[in-house]
């Protein structure tokens, strides 16, 4: 697996720092970050687990996979096109969730749909979704010669987010009023994943409530 790659340049996404006898599954009930800035709430049902919590970067995963997860990101930068796939960010690409969503439809290597608006808490943006386009062939050095194209970096923490192979995401880019953005990501990894796991990641999401202002 090569898809996401959190935590300054882990291949294999935000489920890269557990050990498989570590996943052990929280209680269904009310959560809410301990690091993750702002503040987020969010109710998860029976088998789900927090894999990873930082000031940029939120991670939940369904125990049994790490193939599918929600994602959290935390105004992250629009990142660079350069063939190393390198951790730093374009800084043309403005700080507005119009801005980022205008900066992915426009990837060639990117398939997307039309963005529609959306509410998610006390936020407001856009939601689409993204997958790699047939016949892309462009892959980053750590990607085992998957299609590749980068999407996100952290602008504090070297967060590197790509989408990879077969990988399917439907984001959701919020504004936070006056301060940047928040990304929500339902992603599967595996692409055939995806259909079936975004109902089940549905009503986690639209349980999300942020802390601003």
């Amino acid at each position: 697996m090569a898809a996401g790659c959190a935590g300054g340049g882990s291949t294999s996404g935000g489920s890269a720092t557990l050990t498989p006898a570590s996943r052990q599954a929280l209680p269904a009930g009310d959560y809410r970050s301990t690091a993750f800035n702002p503040v987020v709430s969010f109710t998860l049902p029976a088998g789900w687990l927090i894999v990873e919590d930082t000031a940029d970067y939120l991670a939940i995963q369904p125990v049994t996979s790490e193939s599918i997860g929600i994602y959290l990101f935390r105004s992250p930068a629009a990142a660079s096109q350069q063939a190393d796939c390198p951790t730093t960010g374009l800084p043309e690409v403005g700080p507005m969730a119009k801005d980022l969503v205008d900066w992915i439809g426009e990837r060639p290597g990117l398939r997307t749909s039309r963005p529609v608006s959306v509410a998610l808490g006390s936020l407001i943006g856009f939601q689409l979704d993204v997958a790699i386009v047939d016949g892309w062939t462009a892959s980053c050095p750590f990607a085992n010669d998957l299609p590749t194209v980068p999407l996100f970096v952290g602008r504090t923490q070297g967060l590197r987010w790509v989408v990879a192979g077969s990988e399917r995401l439907l984001l959701q880019v919020l504004d936070v009023p006056g301060d940047g953005t928040v990304v929500v990501d339902i992603d599967a990894f595996e692409g055939p994943l995806f259909d079936g796991f975004v109902p089940v990641a549905t009503p986690i999401v639209k349980s999300l409530r942020f802390a601003t202002p």
